[in-house]
């Protein structure tokens, strides 16, 4: 809505406008009903946040679109062996490695993605890739701050931001990656 037009220190003429807000009806949170976390996202190996249902796909691409391969180099989301409240996530729960996760290393312009799962109970690691030609040595260095080993890997193991949410989400709701991905194995 406009207001009446008034003078500035310049003694040019402005209007200014403002927006009303539309009201939305005040939303119940029952606060005797805990938060069930299923996953730990894990920033740049520092920041560890908790998570439950409800994730959306924006929930994972606003961080991915964050990284600079830098100081902010990975996100990690680990499933929980268990659903947890608040009150059962121990120091020990926060500080564990997790045995199965889809962690991503890189740029928002150029991620490796890494998926770590066990299988017939063995932990294995994958490097998650499209279909494509994977002769010889992987030839694209994944960019990382100085003080870790950079990942190799294929042209067709690079995904952007946009396309790692993708995964991120099926993986957050499924528990693995979606289908017509190929898994490379990659030692421990």
């Amino acid at each position: 809505m406009s207001v009446p037009i008034s003078m500035s220190a310049s003694s040019a003429t402005t209007v200014r406008t403002t927006r009303t807000r539309e009201q939305t009806p005040a939303t119940t949170i029952d606060s005797a009903t805990p938060i069930i976390s299923t996953h730990r996202v894990t920033y740049s190996d520092r920041l560890k946040v908790f998570v439950g249902t409800g994730e959306t796909i924006d929930n994972f691409l606003r961080p991915l679109r964050r990284l600079d391969g830098y100081h902010r180099y990975s996100v990690q989301l680990t499933r929980l062996p268990a659903p947890l409240s608040p009150a059962e996530i121990t120091p020990e729960i926060s500080s564990a490695p997790g045995q199965n996760y889809l962690r991503c290393t890189g740029s928002a312009e150029a991620l490796e993605l890494e998926l770590r799962t066990t299988v017939d109970s063995v932990t294995r690691r994958f490097t998650v890739g499209r279909a494509g030609h994977r002769d010889g040595e992987p030839g694209i260095c994944v960019q990382v701050p100085d003080n870790m080993t950079a990942p190799w890997i294929y042209p067709d193991e690079v995904f952007t931001a946009e396309e790692a949410a993708g995964i991120f989400a099926a993986y957050f709701h499924f528990g693995t990656v979606p289908p017509g991905l190929e898994l490379r194995e990659t030692a421990d």
